[in-house]
């Protein structure tokens, strides 16, 4: 059958051309039918929504956005570290500078956007988008189209997109996605039971929401899980059923060795004509066992004697009814598609985390931890080095998640935290409260956005908060335990012990201890939760900068160069993509044949140095180059990206 569509579509082009003859003298009539041609021959096919322009895209038409670093905001605790970065602007500001710095080099990109519930939970050019506004979903589309496509340019090929969302935006973002992606990625669409109590709707109680997990097909991006020993699926490493016997397989027959219930080895192959019992013991009471079922029959092991090693650490031997049997279990799996734990309730693990690391936040509805945590250790596991992007950071859940891996698991794992300064709006109710109308009241409203805004009030202190360690459940104080018992009956005041005993040993519960008292020929016992649980710091680097701009063109200014004006923010691009600190010691910089020659003069200030980036406007002399070549120093040229040939187009 015909596409209907098309055939009628192709007949309004033909008209279209036939009154474009008639129109070969009007410009404004050729324009018009130009602009129609387009729209009838745009996609037909897939999402399509009222594009909206924000206010961002219309500074940065006459604006390139830099960076400018809060020195005051710095937080050091390791130097051997690299640095990690939180960004405080409009993210599409921030994303726009990334592209120069990082295209291509993001192992992991998790955001957490606003859900477009329709109660004011985000801002579309500073105005709340409420559930009667009509272009409510164009314009979460308009915003999420602009900054995806430019973090689709910033994953590394292996890298992987993690995107949280509701029901209210998740049919829409996965056509988003596709759109953005197209058909040369995976997206698989996992389910997180976050709120085990359940948020009451008309209809349903709502207890999850979703992550989309975004990755080049045919790429082994996803890792495993790893699963507890007591949960671990056991099964017999011997074969069973068609094609399980010896003569299917002469490499699969051979010993599995044991003593003392361990594998200790494996025996060679055997010959065909050698038929072994299914446990031979040897003098040294080492027990070889051939994969031999109950009823004698000779079957084969599940790998081949080559490569049996290799998954070793996966076998067992179990003693049953006096014969050992092999089993395999492995302690990892593939992720599931639903992931069920305790540990991602946004309550317990968001909400009052948030609360012990920054006290009085105006926050609402913060990640667990936890459920952050697994969503990225799904790809960086095993990647010590990698690099971490955010730039819906909200209260900085992914930056901690990130340190919290590099204290588990070892590494210099990296984040980058892109967020704006938005005030909460418990905390702008209170404002219009005391002082009336923000556009009224700016000054004073920009000293309340210092204040209580997020990026520097939440997400800043939040990982301040990890690096410097803080104390969990500090407020809380209740008894846990009260019992009274008859000083005679020992059995019973023996196992009441050994409950709080166990109590005490699980890391979610702190006792200042357990008092006994013996009144009247009755013992009290009391167990007493303590104030709160210390949590040690986690060593880590930080940079705060700020977003500002630039003028791409200032009429009223003869010879206006923006690269003259580019240089003063190039400090920050460097530390940005190499994760450094310009700290004139270990890394310094040269923009000019002057700083150049300064470093040549001052020869005592290269004896900690390990890197110079130089401007490619700078000619080192060849006494300059002999000086750091003995030193030992490694000489970069700063991209011509950071310029004026590139940068305009921001």
């Amino acid at each position: 059958m015909g596409n209907l569509s098309k055939q009628k579509r192709d007949i309004l082009l033909n008209h279209l051309e036939s009154i474009k003859q008639l129109c070969l003298n009007n410009n404004e009539s050729l324009i018009a039918i130009n602009e129609i041609e387009l729209q009838l021959a745009d996609k037909k096919y897939g999402l399509i929504w009222e594009e909206h322009e924000e206010q961002v895209d219309i500074e940065m038409k006459t604006k390139i956005p830099v960076f400018v670093e809060d020195k005051e905001r710095e937080i050091i605790s390791d130097s051997s570290l690299p640095f990690n970065f939180i960004m405080e602007g409009d993210n599409l500001h921030s994303l726009k500078l990334l592209e120069k710095t990082h295209k291509g080099s993001i192992d992991v990109i998790y955001i957490d956007p606003p859900y477009n519930t329709g109660s004011k939970d985000w801002k579309y050019d500073n105005d709340y988008v409420d559930k009667e506004n009509s272009y409510r979903h164009s314009k979460w589309l308009s915003m999420m189209n602009n900054r995806l496509t430019v973090a689709k340019n910033l994953l590394t090929n292996e890298g992987v997109l993690i995107c949280a969302i509701d029901e209210n935006e998740q049919a829409t973002l996965k056509l988003l996605l596709e759109d953005i992606f197209g058909q040369s990625y995976a997206i698989d669409c996992i389910t997180i039971i976050h709120n085990p109590r359940g948020v009451q709707g008309k209809n349903f109680s709502y207890v999850h929401e979703y992550a989309f997990f975004v990755y080049k097909r045919n790429l082994q991006v996803i890792g495993y899980t790893d699963i507890e020993p007591e949960e671990i699926d056991w099964s017999n490493f011997r074969n069973w059923g068609s094609e399980s016997e010896r003569t299917d397989a002469k490499n699969c027959f051979y010993s599995v060795d044991v003593k003392d219930g361990e594998i200790i080895g494996y025996g060679e192959v055997l010959d065909d004509e050698i038929h072994p019992k299914q446990t031979e013991i040897d003098k040294d009471r080492v027990h070889h066992i051939y994969p031999i079922d109950v009823e004698g029959v000779e079957r084969k092991w599940r790998y081949a004697r080559q490569s049996v090693k290799d998954i070793s650490k996966y076998l067992r031997a179990k003693d049953t009814t006096g014969r050992y049997e092999i089993e395999i279990g492995k302690d990892f799996a593939p992720f599931k598609t639903v992931w069920t734990n305790k540990k991602y309730d946004a309550n317990e693990y968001g909400t009052q985390l948030i609360g012990s690391m920054v006290p009085d936040n105006d926050f609402d509805f913060p990640k667990s931890l936890y459920n952050v945590y697994d969503c990225i250790y799904a790809v960086i596991k095993n990647k010590p080095n990698a690099t971490v992007l955010d730039f819906f950071a909200g209260s900085g859940t992914t930056g901690h998640a990130v340190m919290k891996m590099n204290e588990n698991l070892g590494g210099n794992r990296k984040f980058i935290l892109c967020t704006n300064n938005a005030i909460g709006i418990k905390k702008e109710k209170e404002f219009s409260k005391q002082f009336g109308e923000i556009e009224s009241n700016l000054d004073v409203w920009e000293e309340w956005q210092d204040k209580y805004g997020i990026a520097r009030s939440i997400t800043y202190k939040r990982i301040d908060s990890a690096i410097k360690g803080y104390v969990h459940n500090k407020n809380q104080k209740t008894t846990l335990f009260e019992k009274e018992i008859k000083v005679g009956d020992l059995k019973k005041t023996n196992k009441l012990l050994e409950k709080l005993s166990a109590i005490k040993e699980k890391e979610s519960i702190n006792y200042d201890e357990i008092k006994t008292i013996v009144e009247n020929g009755v013992l009290i016992l009391q167990g007493i939760i303590k104030k709160g649980q210390e949590i040690k710091g986690i060593p880590s680097n930080l940079k705060y900068y700020k977003t500002d701009f630039i003028d791409k063109y200032k009429e009223d200014v003869d010879d206006y160069n923006v690269d003259d004006y580019l240089l003063d923010y190039i400090v920050e691009m460097v530390q940005l993509e190499n994760h450094i600190s310009i700290d004139n010691q270990q890394y310094q910089i040269v923009l000019t044949d002057e700083d150049a020659d300064n470093l040549e003069i001052e020869e005592e200030k290269l004896s900690l140095c390990k890197r110079i980036y130089i401007s490619d406007a700078v000619l080192l002399t060849k006494k300059q180059e002999l000086l750091f070549n003995e030193k030992g120093i490694e000489l970069f040229q700063i991209p011509q990206y950071y310029f004026k040939s590139v940068m305009m187009g921001v």
